[in-house]
């Protein structure tokens, strides 16, 4: 039976490191935009947050933004704004989006992960095309149905056992 446990859990991305991704053996990441990078009203990532990708690209580790929203000018925009690959409404967490990222990247699915705040549809979906999967707390906590969706993901709020 397949349980959709991350990998890794961090408060925030600025918590990932690139010695941690190089302990897992990730060469590349792709990366949620809203709840994960930003808030889903904000067009570009915080300082902290731009410091931190302009360090995964210094050490090496490739970008991608892969994003369920619906308008190619919200992710390409975004994508722009921290020079990176992108694309938009992936269908997360269908195989499809992910696959077409990996290839793209020209980096095999083992040797990538995929960085978001939702279980059933980061998580869960970088787990089913064998990435490494590395969750965040969302910082979407404003938006009314947080609650209920952390109530729904409570069960899979660990970390993956070896």
């Amino acid at each position: 039976m397949f349980f959709p446990f991350p990998h890794k859990i961090y408060k925030d991305v600025t918590s990932i490191t690139p010695n941690v991704l190089k302990s897992l053996g990730v060469k590349g990441l792709l990366l949620d935009i809203d709840g994960t990078l930003a808030r889903t009203r904000e067009a570009e990532p915080k300082e902290d947050v731009a410091r931190w990708l302009k360090m995964m690209k210094e050490s090496g580790i490739a970008l991608f933004v892969l994003s369920n929203n619906k308008s190619p000018v919200r992710t390409e925009g975004f994508a722009k704004s921290i020079g990176c690959g992108w694309m938009h409404r992936s269908r997360k967490p269908g195989r499809a989006g992910f696959m077409e990222a990996s290839r793209i990247l020209g980096i095999p699915p083992s040797e990538l992960a995929i960085v978001g705040d939702q279980i059933y549809t980061d998580v869960l979906g970088g787990l089913r095309c064998g990435m490494k999967a590395i969750m965040v707390q969302s910082s979407d906590t404003y938006l009314w149905y947080f609650p209920f969706r952390r109530l729904i993901e409570l069960p899979f709020r660990y970390e993956r056992k070896k």
